[in-house]
């Protein structure tokens, strides 16, 4: 039961924590739902890009940071980025042909204007969050971690050879 046990907790855990990522940043509050970043988050103020500059995705991420900074807020830490857009950004040249995060084959970090890149696929593509992990502008409150127990010892599972997962 130890491997079933292991193999479990190992596959739910990740599609719990996807599904609690995914409510973190789009839960819109009724129900069960968690009231999400997005849903609470500014709209980009677009005027700050310059059109004549010729801007990147490199550049709106700046632009937010600097929307944030404006409205005096809590200096950022985290952007968070659909997997396709970040590896979009993590491919950007110069016109030399050199990528401008670095060489594939140095161990660059996941770092933007210095915020830490989140990639996921709960964001959708073409869009971005910009947030701060800091604890004056976040708390979560978690009223306990995931467990997952499996157990015969329930009714007459033993009997018939039955397990129950909690």
């Amino acid at each position: 039961m130890s491997e079933l046990a292991v193999f479990i907790d190992d596959s739910l855990r990740y599609y719990v924590d996807l599904e609690e990522e995914l409510q973190m940043l789009t839960g819109d509050g009724t129900g069960e739902n968690l009231h999400g970043l997005i849903p609470q988050a500014a709209a980009f103020d677009t005027s700050l890009l310059l059109p004549w500059s010729g801007w990147t995705r490199i550049d709106v991420v700046g632009a937010a940071v600097q929307q944030i900074n404006e409205a005096r807020e809590v200096d950022p830490t985290f952007i968070v980025l659909n997997n396709r857009d970040w590896w979009n950004i993590r491919r950007t040249k110069d016109s030399f042909g050199r990528y401008l995060l670095g060489q594939p084959s140095t161990p660059e970090g996941r770092r933007i204007w210095d915020l830490d890149v989140v990639p996921t696929q709960n964001m959708s593509a073409g869009s971005f969050l910009v947030g701060s992990g800091n604890s004056a502008a976040v708390e979560i409150r978690d009223r306990m971690e995931l467990q997952i127990e499996v157990s015969t010892q329930h009714a007459d599972f033993f009997v018939k050879n039955l397990i129950a997962v909690r």
